[in-house]
């Protein structure tokens, strides 16, 4: 059996039907085989990965190997070249990369293959080789998620704009349109390191039983990613809801500074922007911010909504400024690896700005590497999420590659966690820079709202001026006094609660302090989480490094993030555990770092429970419809606050002990 799924259109999907004429071309019985199986995946979405669009993948099955007929040298994985005397396949797995690009579009450098791309009226090279590399390497790793890891993986480049002819001299991975499936064979012999007994060959890339839970229903590889409702109604704000043109005019005209509190949406409108700037213009935007859970929530966003992350296509990619920082520095010679990077991040950051600014580096340097590697630096514009954070060495870096009038920037008031607000307006006259303050609420419902805000008035942050929106209705509070963590029911009971409304566990958003994180031998895990594991429920568990680097593909599965790492997430429900070790965290927190103070104005005291209102107010903006909170029952500030807010809204707000 042959059969080709996914996208049935396009460039890819003509590659694969060529391939099956192929196949069938060699060995004619293959279509209608019952035990020999050849699955061709056309835009294949690896869901949760860095990069996730694969042009093709092919895996392939035989009950007994079939044979075909050795054209070339071999190259053991040990010892010299050879001819084999035979040569038979038993199965394979491949990743290939297809470019319709004719012969003026491409070259190669010994055997390394490029493609040329025009952005702007800018001419760039992509090493097309070195990508596919790595998007194989990135399949290995998804796979390695779901205990797929003993099946090897071979990529290949197909350039169906080139012939046999137009390739360089073998071994390499590229391929053509006229390459017969034998010649494709015999390419996996050359490159593959097969063994030689005997001078006979078998591929194989894995075991019988690796390739049947490769092929089997429940595999990853026909998985898709369904979009709740809550979902939805994301991606019809970023996609259709509408921007005024004022707004988008201003994109790459002039530094855009969105300034507002939380929940007013700043996160969702960046997205908006840049999915507009792709939308009408194919532009390329690259969005930074700080917070990995962040980075797998908008993922998982682009990703239901198909936006592409390519230089030719255009599109949106994600990442964390510590990475995009890190890779600029490897591109420049400031650092020859990542090995001990963020112990020495400062002085690294020192040593590329001083690089930036001394000339060793200049325009003409930055515009080589934007053309060379396009796909990691050359971007039309660049979004940037909590910006008030930013120090000032890393926002004169983004400056000096990408100049101000490419960058959009989110200024969260009052969520600072650093000594000093960010200045993304210095040394930039009126004109270079435009100020878009938000005060509406767009996210929680009204009551969360005033619930919030009446908190922030009470722990006296005074300035709090966020608009609850009187559109959007209804939203309650329920306060638990006591050990949340310990009665899992309670949170399985808010699931069925949102179940009933449309909602998905995936909806919902469960933050915890550093104290509920447990060392298990499988690394750090949240007890909440595991709590709630051990009643039956699912979990996407962002406390473990590893889980955080990939966003949730179940809808049943919960997330559960650590307060530190909420900023930017929302939740139809929001889980808020033990708030007030929050509290007590971010205050001890404060006073150990040593941050400056103003005693005319305020106490050491009342500074670091300052800075501790400030940080409760994030996790108290992330819910749309129910807010939870747990708190212990010592007592303190909160508790104080909590109490009094609740009595006053009474309609809206229970108060449970436990």
């Amino acid at each position: 059996m042959i059969e080709i799924t996914g996208v049935a259109e396009g460039d890819e999907y003509a590659a694969a039907k060529r391939l099956e004429r192929r196949i069938i071309d060699l060995w004619p019985d293959l279509a209608r085989s019952r035990t020999d199986t050849v699955r061709i995946f056309v835009g294949l979405k690896m869901h949760g990965q860095k990069l996730e669009d694969l042009d093709l993948v092919v895996i392939a099955s035989f009950e007994t190997a079939r044979d075909f007929d050795p054209e070339w040298k071999f190259f053991a994985r040990e010892g010299e070249a050879f001819t084999p005397k035979a040569a038979r396949v038993r199965n394979f797995a491949l990743v290939v990369e297809v470019k319709s690009h004719d012969a003026t579009g491409v070259r190669f450098e010994n055997t390394a293959g490029f493609v040329r791309y025009v952005r702007n009226g800018v001419e760039s090279w992509e090493c097309v080789t070195e990508k596919n590399r790595t998007q194989m390497f990135e399949f290995k790793k998804w796979l390695d998620r779901f205990g797929l890891d003993h099946v090897h993986v071979q990529n290949l480049v197909l350039f169906t704009g080139l012939k046999e002819r137009d390739l360089p001299s073998r071994p390499h991975v590229c391929i053509a349109s006229d390459t017969s499936f034998e010649r494709l064979l015999n390419v996996l012999g050359q490159v593959a390191g097969p063994r030689e007994p005997d001078r006979r060959v078998t591929l194989s890339y894995g075991s019988e039983d690796a390739f049947g839970r490769l092929l089997a229903e429940n595999s990853p590889l026909f998985a898709t990613l369904e979009p709740t409702p809550l979902d939805r109604r994301r991606m019809d704000l970023i996609a259709k809801s509408a921007l005024p043109d004022v707004w988008l005019d201003d994109l790459g005209e002039r530094q855009v500074l969105l300034k507002g509190r939380g929940g007013v949406g700043k996160t969702v409108i960046l997205l908006q922007m840049a999915y507009r700037a792709f939308d009408q213009s194919g532009q390329r935007s690259l969005v930074l911010t700080f917070n990995k859970a962040l980075v797998a929530d908008m993922r998982r966003t682009m990703s239901l909504l198909g936006v592409p992350r390519s230089v030719e296509a255009g599109g949106v990619a994600i990442e964390t400024v510590h990475g995009f920082i890190g890779r600029l520095m490897l591109k420049l010679g400031v650092i020859d690896c990542y090995d001990g990077f963020l112990d020495d991040y400062d002085a690294h950051k020192e040593s590329l700005l001083n690089y930036l600014r001394s000339g060793a580096v200049t325009s003409d340097d930055l515009g080589a590497i934007m053309r060379t590697d396009a796909t990691e630096f050359d971007w039309d514009l660049v979004f940037v999420d909590e910006g008030q954070d930013w120090p000032g060495d890393e926002i004169a870096i983004l400056k000096a590659v990408y100049g101000p009038t490419r960058l959009v920037v989110s200024d969260g008031i009052d969520q600072y966690v650093r000594d000093s607000v960010a200045d993304w307006t210095l040394d930039l006259s009126k004109v270079e820079s435009r100020t878009r303050r938000l005060k509406k609420c767009l996210r929680m419902k009204a009551n969360v709202a005033s619930f919030a805000a009446d908190v922030a008035m009470r722990l006296g942050l005074e300035d709090w001026d966020l608009e609850p929106n009187t559109d959007a209705g209804g939203g309650r509070v329920i306060i638990y006094d006591g050990d949340l963590a310990a009665q899992p029911d309670r949170l399985a009971e808010l699931v069925v609660e949102a179940r009933k409304l449309g909602n998905f566990p995936v909806d919902m958003l469960a933050c915890v302090p550093p104290g509920a994180i447990v060392k298990r031998t499988s690394g750090p895990r949240s007890e909440p989480a595991d709590a709630y594991v051990g009643i039956g429920g699912k979990v996407w568990d962002g406390t473990a490094r590893d889980v955080r680097e990939a966003y949730p593909t179940d809808r049943e599965e919960l997330r559960f993030v650590q307060y530190d790492s909420c900023r930017g997430l929302e939740g139809w429900s929001v889980i808020n555990y033990s708030l007030d070790q929050l509290w007590d965290y971010k205050f001890r927190q404060w006073e150990v770092e040593g941050h400056d103070y103003d005693p005319l104005i305020e106490t050491r005291e009342e500074a670091a429970a300052r800075h501790a209102a400030r940080w409760i107010m994030i996790p108290l903006t992330r819910a749309i419809d129910t807010l939870v909170i747990s708190i212990g029952p010592a007592s303190g500030p909160l508790r104080s606050v909590l109490r009094r807010v609740a009595d006053r809204h009474p309609d809206f707000v229970d108060w449970i002990e436990l």
